[in-house]
C-alpha cells in the first residue's frame, strides 16, 4: 500500500512539473485560427517578402520604385534588365510571368530550364537543371534536396500546389558520380528554381539523385488522417506543425500549439525550421528566435564551387535597408502650431508682383505698430 501511495504521489508530481505533451497530431492544431486561412501572405503571422507590403493583414505587391534603390542588376526572363532584385520581385509580384533569371545583365544565349527525366508522367521523374552560364544540363544531388526545394522545382514547372508529400518516384534508386550531379539550396518561397543557391562539392563516391512527384488533383485521393492546406492540397496531419512548409502556401506551419520534432515555436503561433534560430535574422514576427543568441554557430563546410549569387542573401540585405518598426507610442510634447485664420486661397499664376506688394504693406503695418508703442513707452 505504501508502494502504490508512493507511486501515486510520483506520478502527480511528474504531472504538475513536466510540460504538457499532446497526445494526438490534432491537439497541435488550432482549429479556430485555420478557420481563417493563414498562409505565407498573411502579415498576422509572417513577415511579408520585401518587395511586398502589409495591408489589413495581407502582404500585397510594392510597386518597383517603392524598393531600395541601391542593389545589383539582375536579368528576367523577358530579357529585361532591371536595377535590383526587389525591382525585378515587385513586377513578377504584379506580373506573375516575369520570373528571375539570374543576377547582372542579360545576354543573348542566357537561359535557365528545369525538367523531369525518366518519368512515366510530367509531373514526376528525376530533376535535371541547365543553368544559364553553363553549356549542358546536370542532375541534382539527392544530399542536398529537401521539401523546400521540391515544392520551388513543381512550381516553376507550373505545379502550383508544390510537390507531393505522399507519394514516391519509383526510379530514385539512380546514382551517379557527385562531381556530375549540383547541390541546391532553396529557402522555400521561391517562385523559381533560378533564384535559389547552386553548388558543386568536391566530393568522392556516388550518390543518388533528386527527384520528385508533383502535386496533382487528380491523382491525388483525401487520406483519413489528413491536413487540407488553404490551397486545396492535402498532405498527412503528421506533416502539420513540424517546422517544413509542406503545403507550399505554409498553411500548415501557422496554426500551431505546439511544434513538433526540432523545429523551434514562435509565441505567434508559427513552427519555423531549426536553423533559422540565432541566424541573425527575425523570422518569427515577436522576435523571439533572435533573443538571447550569443553568436552564429560556425558550420564545416566542404570544399565547394559557387556556381550560382546567393539571392536569399540578397533578400535578406535588401529586408535590413527597410525602415524598422516600433511598438508603443512615442512620448510626444504637445506644441501648439500658429495658424492663419481667414484669408483667400492662393491661385495658381498670380502676379508676384501683387505678391510683394501685400507683403510690403504688412510689414509696413508692423512698423507702424512698433513706432507708436516707443512713442508711448516714452
Amino acid at each position: 500500500m505504501k508502494l502504490l501511495h508512493v507511486f501515486l504521489l510520483f506520478l502527480c508530481f511528474h504531472l504538475r512539473f513536466c510540460k504538457v505533451t499532446y497526445t494526438s497530431q490534432e491537439d497541435l492544431v488550432e482549429k479556430k485560427c485555420l478557420a481563417k486561412k493563414y498562409t505565407h501572405l498573411s502579415c498576422d503571422k509572417v513577415f511579408c517578402q520585401p518587395w511586398q507590403r502589409c495591408i489589413e493583414g495581407t502582404c500585397i505587391c510594392k510597386l518597383p520604385y517603392q524598393c531600395p534603390k541601391n542593389g545589383t542588376a539582375v536579368c528576367a526572363t523577358n530579357r529585361r534588365s532591371f536595377p535590383t532584385y526587389c525591382q525585378q520581385k515587385s513586377l513578377e509580384c504584379l506580373r506573375p510571368g516575369t520570373k528571375f533569371l539570374n543576377n547582372g545583365t542579360c545576354t543573348a544565349e542566357g537561359k535557365f530550364s528545369v525538367s523531369l527525366k525518366h518519368g512515366i508522367t510530367d509531373s514526376e521523374g528525376i530533376v535535371e537543371v541547365k543553368l544559364v552560364d553553363q553549356d549542358k544540363t546536370m542532375f541534382i544531388c539527392k544530399s542536398s534536396w529537401s521539401m523546400r526545394e521540391a515544392n520551388v522545382a513543381c512550381l516553376d514547372l507550373g505545379f502550383q500546389q508544390g510537390a507531393d508529400t505522399q507519394r514516391r518516384f519509383k526510379l530514385s534508386d539512380l546514382s551517379i558520380n557527385s562531381t556530375e550531379c549540383l547541390h541546391v539550396h532553396c529557402r522555400g518561397l521561391e517562385t523559381s528554381l533560378a533564384e535559389c543557391t547552386f553548388t558543386k562539392r568536391r566530393t568522392m563516391g556516388y550518390q543518388d539523385l533528386a527527384d520528385v512527384v508533383c502535386y496533382t488533383q487528380k491523382a491525388d485521393s483525401p487520406m483519413n488522417d489528413f491536413f487540407q492546406c488553404v490551397n486545396g492540397k492535402y498532405i498527412s496531419q503528421m506533416k502539420a506543425c513540424d517546422g517544413i512548409n509542406d503545403c507550399g502556401d505554409q498553411s500548415d506551419e501557422l496554426c500551431c500549439k505546439a511544434c513538433q520534432g526540432k523545429s523551434f515555436h514562435c509565441k505567434s503561433g508559427v513552427c519555423i525550421p531549426s536553423q533559422y534560430q540565432c541566424n541573425g535574422e527575425v523570422d518569427c514576427i515577436t522576435g523571439e528566435d533572435e533573443v538571447g543568441c550569443e553568436g552564429f554557430a560556425s558550420v564545416a563546410q566542404e570544399e565547394t564551387e559557387i556556381l550560382t549569387a546567393d539571392m536569399d542573401a540578397e533578400r535578406r540585405r535588401i529586408k535590413s535597408l527597410l525602415p524598422k518598426l516600433s511598438c508603443g507610442v512615442k512620448n510626444r510634447m504637445h506644441i501648439r502650431r500658429k495658424r492663419i485664420v481667414g484669408g483667400k486661397r492662393a491661385q495658381l499664376g498670380g502676379k508676384m508682383k501683387q505678391i510683394s506688394l501685400d507683403i510690403f504693406k504688412g510689414l509696413h503695418k508692423v512698423y507702424a505698430i512698433l513706432e507708436f508703442c516707443c512713442i508711448i513707452l516714452k
